[in-house]
């Protein structure tokens, strides 16, 4: 934008400077004729004509010469956008913003093994050593903590199939299916739809609701220990 406002006042200006310089030429020149006649041949008006008619030619050629110059000195320097001074007190609430964020994104990933561990001591059976027992003191143990495990899922989460079908069964793939929701393995080739066997019905969320998170919590924290005071 300064650069069209400064095009259009130079070449404003140039023009009518060329106008002005050319008729005080043409003057110039036409009173030294006049002051010579007597000595030479006489100008007629037609000749005084021609004279102005060069002279105002001459200083438009001139002044589509500066108007060319002054284009090609402003594409070559373009004006520079006005950068704003950087606010140190932004920097530190964007950075602290960003952290708190991430602290609460990395929380979020290990609340489901927090809920699933208080309903079900998910974690103490995953990290136990099941090599010291027997098989049917493993099953006595998994028989309780699927059992608390699955009415938390079923509670806060509410899954459900992706597809109602029986595994097993036949199924028919339209064309526009969710691709991240049905994924096709074996001979797939050429375009939908497809035909066939259904091998696991997938899982999705019919609602989720979720203990509220403590935004105090440590974020690495599965479950606290628990220590009793004699």
């Amino acid at each position: 934008m300064k650069h069209v406002t400064v095009m259009k006042s130079f070449s404003l200006r140039t023009f009518f400077q060329s106008l002005f310089f050319s008729t005080l030429l043409f003057g110039i020149i036409a009173c030294f004729y006049w002051r010579s006649q007597d000595v030479g041949t006489p100008l007629n008006v037609m000749e005084y004509a021609w004279l102005y008619v060069f002279l105002i030619f001459f200083g438009l050629l001139q002044w589509l010469f500066q108007k060319n110059i002054l284009v090609k000195l402003t594409d070559r320097q373009p004006v520079a956008p006005r950068t704003q001074k950087p606010d140190s007190t932004i920097y530190q609430e964007s950075d602290a913003e960003r952290k708190r964020r991430n602290k609460h994104e990395q929380r979020l990933f290990v609340h489901l093994f927090s809920v699933l561990q208080r309903e079900g001591r998910l974690m103490d059976f995953l990290q136990e050593d099941l090599s010291r027992y027997e098989d049917g003191q493993i099953g006595a143990a998994v028989r309780s903590i699927h059992e608390n495990c699955k009415k938390a899922v079923t509670r806060y989460l509410s899954p459900e199939p992706v597809m109602k079908h029986a595994e097993g069964e036949t199924v028919e793939i339209a064309a526009g299916f969710d691709q991240h929701a049905v994924k096709l393995v074996g001979n797939v080739v050429g375009q939908p739809p497809f035909s066939g066997i259904l091998r696991h019905r997938g899982w999705q969320l019919r609602s989720i609701s979720l203990p509220k998170l403590s935004e105090a919590e440590n974020p690495n924290l599965i479950a606290p220990a628990e220590v009793e005071i004699q």
